[in-house]
């Protein structure tokens, strides 16, 4: 089957840009790389799950999985189909840094505790929530563990009460909102993780609005 080359999509790619940039509008390229095949990975802790995170599926479909989601409007989806599938178990509730209740908005398909910018959530639902070291305090994790956080901005306080969980992880994806959620700034994150002995290894995806960067799906590992 006919392919191009890398070089020769950035040229037709450079082409559209140039194009569109005299409407006011932008495009956005990169290359897609599987960062995750040389991991060896024995558990995975996803804490954001919604309809699943079908990339650490297809890379690790025998591994165990932590499901931590506390949007009721997941739960069926979930159950009827991730915890059939794959060996997992589900905590319905919200990984953060505090004990109790909390409010959170939710709407087709998108929850946050965080009012967005850039859309209107009008739904509010009363969530629990736990510190992810309590919630895994019971569970085993022998072998190479990783864990996921895609919580629509609230990913440093999900880090916050994870302080013993980090000492048995050895890969980290965190979700890092640059706009829209103006919850923490991304050098957070990394300062709070290198702390942790976390370094930066790659940025998996870049997401983009009209204004540039949105959102990078990046990788930590162990030091």
């Amino acid at each position: 089957m006919f392919s191009l080359s890398y070089q020769v999509k950035l040229k037709i790619f450079s082409k559209f840009r140039n194009i569109l940039k005299k409407f006011n509008l932008h495009l956005f390229y990169y290359q897609y790389k599987n960062y995750l095949k040389d991991f060896d990975v024995d558990n995975i802790i996803d804490v954001g799950v919604a309809n699943g995170t079908n990339f650490l599926f297809k890379s690790f479909p025998n591994a165990k999985y932590f499901f931590v989601e506390p949007n009721p409007v997941f739960f069926e989806f979930i159950e009827n189909k991730l915890l059939k599938r794959y060996n997992s178990k589900l905590f319905k509730l919200a990984a953060g840094n505090q004990v109790g209740k909390k409010k959170m908005w939710s709407s087709s398909g998108r929850s946050s505790f965080l009012q967005r910018s850039d859309y209107q959530i009008k739904d509010e639902i009363e969530v629990n929530i736990d510190k992810l070291d309590s919630i895994l305090k019971s569970e085993i994790l022998k072998g190479k563990n990783l864990l996921k956080v895609d919580t629509e901005g609230y990913e440093l306080e999900v880090l916050k009460g994870a302080k013993e969980t980090l000492k048995k992880v050895d890969y980290l994806i965190i979700e890092l909102r640059v706009e829209n959620i103006k919850t923490y700034n991304p050098s957070e994150i990394f300062y709070f993780l290198y702390e942790k002995n976390f370094v930066f290894y790659k940025i998996m995806k870049l997401r983009y609005t009209r204004n540039g960067i949105s959102v990078m799906d990046v990788i930590f590992v162990k030091a």
